[in-house]
């Protein structure tokens, strides 16, 4: 282990500086730089940064067109609920169902001789995957695939905020993981995981395993309690036995007491 760059003894035994990721040496001096003496806009930095948000929104919308023409990227989609987190919403959602569920209730649509199924969720925006969304509803989980989510609307009546960006208040030790061992570190927490790279529905669900659930599809609702899942299906148990539905069944599920 090298020694200190003032007392070269190891550990240091300098008056510690305050630092970010828990290091015992002191860094390196700075190499001095020059220095700009013009701003470099003429507008104020309120108009600034409002300018500059209004360019990086641009910027997500043309990343989102060029890839329209692969549907599995839904990296954008997933980027744009994140940064709406804590707003209160209105989803719609839309499943096909069997066209025997027709004449038993009154919100089935047709369109060319396709039935659908059409469901309204309020919540407050908690998180968002790969290819779901999350709603969360008094200590309660609703997870919705995009493929399901017809449209979304905020609640216009709430008072805006600024989301704080990730990690602006984050310990000392999870700064250096984060700087020096982000591999090994990220990959042993799913929400992390999620949040530099997206996950899928089937994979957040994992750590749900024993919850009580209630799925919701075009044919009707099924309760109980997860005990499993995995890419294709998930599996829950309740008194009649164990229940095996296929994703493209669901319509959106529901986790309850994750308080």
């Amino acid at each position: 282990m090298e020694g200190c760059l003032n007392c070269h003894s190891s550990p240091c035994t300098c008056i510690q500086p305050k630092d970010l990721f828990g290091s015992p040496f002191y860094c390196q001096k700075r190499i001095r730089t020059r220095k700009f003496a013009s701003p470099n806009s003429p507008l104020d930095k309120e108009e600034l940064d409002d300018l500059q948000s209004c360019i990086e929104g641009a910027n997500d919308l043309l990343r989102s067109l060029g890839n329209q023409r692969d549907e599995e990227n839904t990296r954008q989609l997933q980027l744009h609920f994140l940064e709406m987190r804590g707003e209160i919403v209105s989803a719609d959602i839309i499943c096909e169902c069997e066209s025997g569920d027709a004449e038993e209730s009154s919100n089935i649509l047709q369109n060319d001789r396709i039935m659908f199924r059409n469901f309204c969720l309020n919540g407050k925006i908690a998180n968002a995957g790969r290819d779901f969304l999350q709603i969360n509803q008094n200590g309660s989980a609703v997870f919705i695939l995009y493929k399901n989510l017809l449209s979304i609307k905020k609640d216009d009546c709430k008072e805006e905020f600024e989301l704080d960006p990730e990690f602006i208040d984050a310990e000392k030790n999870l700064r250096r993981q984060l700087a020096f061992n982000f591999g090994e570190f990220v990959s042993k927490n799913p929400n992390f995981i999620n949040l530099f790279f997206g996950i899928p529905l089937f994979f957040m669900l994992g750590q749900f395993c024993g919850k009580d659930i209630v799925i919701v599809t075009a044919q009707g609702q099924f309760k109980g309690t997860l005990s499993g899942v995995d890419e294709d299906s998930i599996e829950l148990v309740n008194k009649k036995g164990k229940f095996h539905l296929e994703f493209d069944e669901v319509c959106y599920l529901k986790v309850f007491n994750l308080k």
